[in-house]
């Protein structure tokens, strides 16, 4: 489609070019601090009622989220899931899944701005730089994307278009499904052995270098006949939890119902105390400690939603269904006790 600057502005976010450039300021930026395996990961987050916040709103929802992306990108994207980025591969013997490293902070302002160079078109074409600098400037932090901005996700998928289709494309000279979902990437084949084939692996390393994307290799996986990835399991009939997921969810579920009372008689910081002492094997409580009735309960919503989309995939396997429906009930009562 071909712009004006104004043209766009007033599309996208309601109002003229100097209206936008004006509202643009990153001292409305935030931030904290989470551990991960080695060092800590800095989030930078806007309040929603930021100015700038309402700019990037406006942007994902009339720009970025409507433009096309390959058919392997899950992540962030309307329809897709974390289920349907594995459930691609059900049925294959050999697995791969490779994680890049830094994934945000390498998609910097340079990058972006030539990309966008050739999805914007204006006239006259002088706006063009103009316009490109306006969208870096809403969605980059000294120079690169904030791991906490609503736009990151949307334009780390843009950015990585070309590397997707390159990757898509030499996969399928060897029959080999691959699919992404943000800094995951996941491949399968039926008949190539990833472990014995090592050249697969440094043409990927190859083609992500074109950006320099490096893997994080500590987070290299192998897989034959399955794959575990996360707690949950991908076999050649479909994708469910492992079972050390599911005692998660079983053991968390039945801890609201023994100890909800303790809320009202002691209070939450009593409740989220004993919460915390919870032994659960897919998340560190030292690191990552609940620090509120509302997270622990957004806890159980995430597990929630990922069982639906398991019910509705495995509806031939009447038996697995029922079971997976009876722990969605099993939730689905204890939030109505917490909310």
């Amino acid at each position: 489609m071909v712009y004006s600057l104004e043209s766009f502005c007033n599309s996208v976010f309601g109002t003229s070019y100097y209206k936008v450039h004006r509202c643009i300021t990153k001292a409305d930026y935030k931030e904290f601090q989470i551990p991960k395996k080695q060092g800590l990961r800095t989030i930078q987050y806007l309040e929603n009622d930021s100015e700038l916040a309402k700019l990037q709103h406006s942007l994902l929802i009339n720009f970025l989220g409507v433009q096309p992306l390959p058919v392997c990108v899950k992540g962030f994207v309307k329809g897709e899931s974390y289920q349907s980025f594995l459930s691609d591969h059900i049925g294959a013997k050999y697995f791969l899944r490779l994680d890049i490293s830094s994934f945000f902070p390498s998609v910097n302002e340079a990058w972006i701005r030539d990309v966008l160079k050739d999805i914007i078109i204006c006239n006259p074409s002088d706006e063009q730089d103009r316009l490109i600098a306006l969208i870096s400037d809403i969605v980059t932090l000294d120079g690169i994307l904030p791991q906490g901005a609503s736009t990151s996700p949307a334009m780390s998928n843009l950015v990585m278009t070309r590397i997707d289709q390159r990757i898509t494309k030499y996969c399928q000279a060897f029959n080999i499904r691959y699919t992404r979902y943000a800094d995951d990437l996941l491949f399968s084949s039926s008949s190539l052995n990833f472990e014995d084939s090592r050249w697969f692996l440094k043409k990927i390393k190859y083609i992500l270098s074109s950006r320099k994307l490096k893997l994080n290799y500590s987070k290299l996986k192998y897989g034959e006949g399955r794959l575990i990835l996360n707690g949950f399991v991908i076999d050649d009939k479909d994708v469910h939890l492992s079972r050390n997921r599911l005692a998660d969810i079983r053991h968390t579920v039945s801890f609201v119902n023994d100890n909800y009372s303790i809320i009202q008689s002691h209070g939450s910081e009593a409740f989220l105390s004993l919460a915390n002492a919870l032994h659960l094997k897919y998340r560190d409580l030292i690191k990552y400690p609940f620090g509120s009735i509302f997270q622990f309960s957004q806890y159980l919503c995430g597990y929630r939603s990922f069982l639906i989309s398991l019910v509705d995939y495995n509806r031939l396997y009447l038996y697995h269904q029922k079971e997976l429906m009876r722990l969605i009930h099993r939730i689905e009562c204890q939030l109505n006790r917490l909310v």
